[in-house]
């Protein structure tokens, strides 16, 4: 165990290692590094070692494993500047200690009025913007203590009449350790492809020989730049402090677990998030998070509340709120079903 300290302790270290500069504003499809799941925001992104939830579609697919039974999230995030992002998740389990899942994503945002230079005042047109994720998702026990899982997603990124899609690959483990159930979490989210922007407003007449005189105009395709996606590296861990199941301090009724994430970003300096879940009788709960290296949503703050419904199963609705500086608060609510 110590040994697993160690190792974990020096990677942790070598994320925050010193860099030149950051390369902030070198990838597109930002959409990508908004969290899913108003439980986990709620204890500030710290789940990418906890990952029990149908939110683990999105931080860790080696999660899917410790679902029951078949698992669906339904999140709302209310982001700033009228901006929304919605995420729906199912997991299916299969035999042999296997989990299918399917996932979708989008962030949308209301009609804007096209300007121009000689129209500032708009043209009469209207403009959207779209983005989009869907993915499936696959994940094995290897045993009662190692999962691994691999999520497949199509990025598809929509402006105007200009759009541009790529392929890419999340990787996830999960390991259980012997030490008080402590969990070791490690996540490759995005890694794959480039997004290019195509569309009919690129296109425009040229003249393909200026010295000849009297030839027409020909149609030609404005070559856009390439952009990478944003490629995440994360790891984590967590552990009940208080609780059942080997926790530190044995308790029936209340459990107290902390989650711990690194996060090393291809686009920006890297992040320290953690978290804080109370539950009472795994019913009630409440969280709250501490986002180190962030100069928005330093913390977080969220609740939630467990029920048996006959036909739905155990139904979890969760809340989060983000303080986002300028632009006031943002909300996730998200709403989750299992039927086991």
């Amino acid at each position: 165990m110590k040994n697993t300290f160690l190792i974990l302790s020096v990677t942790i270290a070598s994320l925050f290692g010193g860099h030149e500069f950051d390369k902030v504003g070198s990838t597109s499809a930002q959409f990508l590094k908004l969290g899913v799941g108003a439980r986990s925001m709620g204890m500030g992104g710290s789940f990418v070692g906890l990952a029990n939830d149908a939110s683990a579609l999105y931080w860790n697919p080696a999660g899917l494993s410790s679902s029951k039974g078949i698992n669906t999230i339904f999140s709302h995030n209310d982001w700033a500047l009228d901006i929304s992002h919605e995420f729906i998740g199912v997991i299916i389990p299969l035999q042999n200690k296997s989990h299918f899942g399917v996932s979708f994503s989008a962030l949308t945002m209301g009609e804007k009025e096209v300007t121009t230079v000689e129209e500032p005042d708009g043209t009469g047109l209207y403009y959207s913007v779209m983005d989009l994720a869907m993915g499936l998702s696959y994940a094995q026990a290897i045993s009662d203590r190692l999962s691994y899982g691999l999520t497949l997603k199509y990025i598809h990124t929509s402006a105007y009449n200009e759009s541009a899609s790529t392929v890419a690959f999340d990787l996830g483990s999960i390991l259980r350790t012997a030490y008080h159930n402590l969990k070791i979490g490690m996540s490759l989210s995005n890694f794959g492809g480039e997004l290019q922007y195509q569309g009919r407003d690129l296109i425009g007449k040229t003249d393909i020989d200026e010295d000849l005189d009297g030839n027409q105009l020909t149609d030609a395709n404005l070559q856009t730049e390439t952009w990478s996606i944003p490629l995440m590296i994360r790891i984590g861990i967590s552990v009940d402090l208080l609780g059942m199941n080997d926790a530190f301090i044995e308790n029936h009724f209340n459990r107290v677990t902390l989650a711990i994430d690194a996060e090393h970003p291809n686009d920006s300096s890297e992040h320290l998030n953690i978290g804080c879940e109370y539950s009472y009788k795994e019913l009630f709960f409440i969280r709250s998070g501490y986002r180190i290296n962030y100069t928005e949503n330093v913390f977080t703050f969220g609740a939630g509340l467990k029920m048996n419904v006959n036909t739905l199963g155990n139904t979890s609705i969760n809340y989060s709120v983000l303080p986002l500086g300028p632009f006031g608060n943002t909300n996730q609510l998200s709403l989750e079903f299992e039927i086991k």
